[in-house]
């Protein structure tokens, strides 16, 4: 998230101007809007005209996978397209400015977080996989069992699960800045996962992801629904190699 500007008085009055790029912006914008602030952002009307519209924000309902926050609230500012007290929606998206009155004043918790998102080289500790689930992508692929001459098939499907699951791993996780990323399931796929992972890496001579091999983590979870990440995530082999980062400090501190 980018922080255009800036204009906060020493009574928490003022404002700031954010430009949000990505969904976690987005998680970031939808924890800083509170009932009763006021936003200003382009809306695009059906007139194809682009104007300015405040609104009192009332609800705000996230899109994860569009980058988009849709806020409802009462125009207080009217305009030749928006009347004073209608109620109006406005689409907060991703490379867009907006500018944001809090009305209880800027506080020291939402100013940590605008610092916090627009701080330079912030992001995630950690990367996970669960089998068979992607953090951020959903992969569904079916596989035959394994059957006496019918071994050709479920490698076939196994190989083609796996570059799907490569592909997506090579979309959405950052394994050059993550300090650990974790591959969970109850078997033994794991393991051919992660041999997968490295033989295409080599293949493709993916010199980032062959450096980042270290980072790679090989953790049993009950399950290979998503909640299995929880487990996976408390095992001592991730808490070494994420000791000291803002991930284990609130882990600990979940625990107490």
């Amino acid at each position: 998230m980018k922080l255009v500007n800036k204009h906060i008085e020493r009574d928490g009055s003022g404002y700031v101007t954010l430009r949000p790029e990505d969904d976690e912006d987005m998680w970031h914008v939808y924890n800083l809007i509170a009932e009763g602030d006021e936003v200003r952002a382009g809306a695009v009307r059906l007139v194809d005209l682009l104007q300015l519209v405040e609104s009192t924000s009332t609800s705000q309902d996230p899109r994860n996978s569009t980058a988009t926050l849709q806020i409802n609230g009462q125009v207080t500012n009217e305009n030749d397209y928006v009347k004073l007290g209608a109620y109006h929606t406005l689409d907060l998206e991703a490379n867009r400015d907006f500018r944001l009155y809090k009305a209880s004043g800027w506080d020291s918790v939402s100013l940590e977080r605008i610092e916090e998102a627009t701080k330079e080289g912030r992001g995630a500790d950690v990367g996970a996989v669960v089998l068979g689930e992607v953090i951020r992508q959903r992969i569904d692929t079916s596989v035959p069992r394994k059957r006496a001459g019918a071994a050709s098939a479920h490698e076939k499907a196994m190989e083609k699960f796996f570059a799907a699951v490569y592909a997506a791993i090579l979309r959405h996780l950052p394994f050059q800045t993550l300090r650990a990323i974790v591959i969970a399931s109850p078997g033994f796929t794991k393991e051919s996962l992660y041999d997968y992972i490295f033989q295409q890496a080599s293949l493709t001579s993916n010199k980032a992801l062959m450096q980042s091999r270290s980072k790679w983590v090989k953790v049993h979870s009950n399950t290979s629904h998503v909640h299995g990440l929880v487990e996976a995530l408390r095992s001592p082999e991730v808490a070494t190699l994420l000791q000291g980062t803002k991930f284990a400090r609130e882990g600990i501190m979940l625990d107490k």
